[in-house]
Order: structure tokens, then sequence, then C-alpha cells
């Protein structure tokens, strides 16, 4: 059984470590699961910095070189039936288009980045934890609704020269899009009543 007042109790005490300050050895010896959380995001923080930059390199890459770009518009649009290179001016559209999704992704990696910095520190029932938490769940959300629109922009893009009748506006939703605006969705709702709470625990300890 879970003895919630014991739970409630820990959860007071870890609130007042955080807000005195950096939590000590003492302190992480008292909860040591606080400590194995800021050991966790230490390698975790580590690892969203390393992912943000091999995706950036792999993205400039890709976009450098048309023989490795080309074949990912044509896998991305298969509807299109687009056969051989890309001209350049359509090449540089798709690569625009494509970019915005991508900035979207870097930017919600770099709050996951801030937040596991949080954690890293013992700061856990935070504001700023809290908005870390919010802004990663608006990316993904903002990237399930930017990645429907670049595919149908990028549609009208490659087929705009076409012969009438052969045009195409292409619109695809997929159910990795509709779990990622409900994952994005879900995110903003966790940030929302995280911020809430250490809202009161402020007020509660300034109270005290």
């Amino acid at each position: 059984m879970i003895d919630i007042h014991y739970l409630m109790y820990n959860i007071k005490e870890m609130v007042f470590y955080e807000k005195a300050g950096s939590m000590s050895r003492g302190a992480e010896e008292d909860f040591p699961a606080l400590a194995r959380v800021r050991k966790a995001s230490r390698v975790l923080k580590l690892m969203t910095t390393l992912g943000a930059i091999g995706l950036s390199g792999a993205a400039l890459a890709i976009a450098a070189v048309p023989g490795w770009f080309d074949p990912i518009v044509h896998q991305t649009f298969p509807e299109l039936g687009i056969q051989g290179p890309i001209v350049p001016a359509k090449r540089a559209g798709m690569i625009g288009l494509m970019a915005l999704p991508m900035a979207v992704a870097l930017f919600g990696l770099w709050h996951v980045r801030l937040l596991f910095g949080s954690y890293e520190r013992g700061e856990i029932f935070t504001g700023a934890a809290a908005r870390h938490i919010r802004l990663v769940g608006l990316a993904m959300a903002v990237n399930a609704v930017v990645s429907l629109l670049v595919h149908t922009l990028g549609s009208v893009l490659l087929t705009y020269d076409n012969a009438p009748g052969t045009r195409q506006l292409s619109i695809s939703l997929s159910s990795d899009q509709y779990m990622l605006l409900l994952t994005g969705g879900l995110l903003i709702v966790i940030g929302w009543i995280m911020g809430e709470a250490a809202r009161l625990s402020d007020e509660h300890r300034q109270i005290v």
C-alpha cells in the first residue's frame, strides 16, 4: 500500500530543498530517487545535445547533395509519380519547406535539453521546468500541423508547371501526425498543471 501522506510529505521536502538552493549531498542521500533523476538527466541532456547536433548536420548534408535530397522527396511524395532529378528551383523551394518542421523539431529539442538541465540541478517542481514541458509539447503539436502543410504545399510546388489536368494538391494525414498532436497536447496540459503546482508551492512557502 502507498501511504499518500508520506508521499506528499516527501514531495514537500523535495520542493523545500529546491527552493533552498542546489541539493546538498545529505539531501541526495535522503531522496535517492531524486539523485537518480539527476544522474539520468545528465546523461539524457548529453544525448539530446548530440542528437540535435547530429540531426542538424545530417539535414544540412542531405540538403547540400541533390543525389541524397531528391530520393527523399520521391519517397515522401510517391503519389505524384516524380521521376528523375528535381529542377534546381523546385529543389530550393522544397528545401525551404522541409526546413520548417526541422526548425520546429530543433526548438523542441532545445527545450528538452533545458528541461534535463533543470532536472540535473535538482529543479524538478519549478515554474521553469513546467515552461520547458509546455514548450516541448507546443513544438510537437505545431510540428504535426506543419508537416501536414509542408506535404500539401510541396505537392503544389512540385507539380505547378505540369500540364493542365496533371497538377496535384495532395493532403496526407497519418496516424503518426495524430499521435504527435495528441502527445503534444498532453505535454502542454501537464506543463500547465506543473506550473500551477509550482505557483501554489511558492505561495505556500511565502505564507509559512
